[in-house]
């Protein structure tokens, strides 16, 4: 009897014992490395490294770049336009609910965001006709403009041992460099002056 009251004891202790060294453990994992699996789908990479400042604040910063080509469908016209851009993304975070195994919960933050935007594409002139030099070759043109995006947003994040999963919504308003916004659909959405909502889902790794 004796002996298995002893045997009892130790394993209690040892279970303890591990699960006070993982909640330890836990607790020093106050970095995190995510990508967004969801822009992958559009061909755009977006990676974000989590910083823990305190059990209730951390930084968030990002880089993410992309590319679109838009084809005119039109024998006249044989080269595509191309658009492509890259942006940078810093993020201040607060969580409202203290765990020891942060950064989880609700959280709310501000954010900012700069994008680079470059558009490849024919010269227009003012009646909307490409132009051509002297030999009937089309004209191509690069445009590129920069983009300042001050925002704020809210999300949840919650993480399984090492692995996290953040989901959040925002809203940033765009300023651009230049007024008149690149032409085409996705360069001209990102290159609007205006408020524009940001959404994204991201996981990744705590270390």
């Amino acid at each position: 009897m004796k002996i298995s009251l002893l045997f009892l004891l130790s394993a209690i202790n040892l279970c303890t014992a591990y699960a006070q060294s993982t909640a330890d453990s836990a607790a020093t994992w106050n970095n995190s490395l995510k990508i967004n699996p969801l822009s992958l789908i559009v061909g755009d990479v977006s990676v974000f490294y989590e910083r823990m400042l305190t059990k209730r604040a951390s930084l968030v910063g990002g880089v993410g770049f992309g590319s679109e080509t838009f084809e005119y469908h039109d024998p006249n016209n044989p080269v595509p336009s191309l658009f492509h851009y890259k942006r940078a993304t810093l993020e201040y975070r607060h969580y409202f609910r203290r765990r020891p195994v942060s950064p989880t919960g609700f959280y709310a933050g501000v954010y900012g965001r700069f994008s680079g935007l470059t558009l490849e594409d024919y010269l227009l002139d003012n009646q909307g006709t490409i132009v051509r030099d002297p030999s009937g070759t089309l004209v191509r043109t690069t445009r590129q403009l920069y983009v300042w995006m001050p925002g704020a947003l809210a999300g949840v994040q919650t993480s399984i041992a090492r692995v996290v999963f953040d989901l959040f919504l925002g809203l940033h308003y765009q300023l651009p460099t230049s007024s008149p916004p690149l032409k085409s659909v996705l360069p001209e959405l990102m290159s609007r002056k205006g408020f524009t909502p940001r959404f994204g889902l991201t996981m990744g790794y705590r270390f």
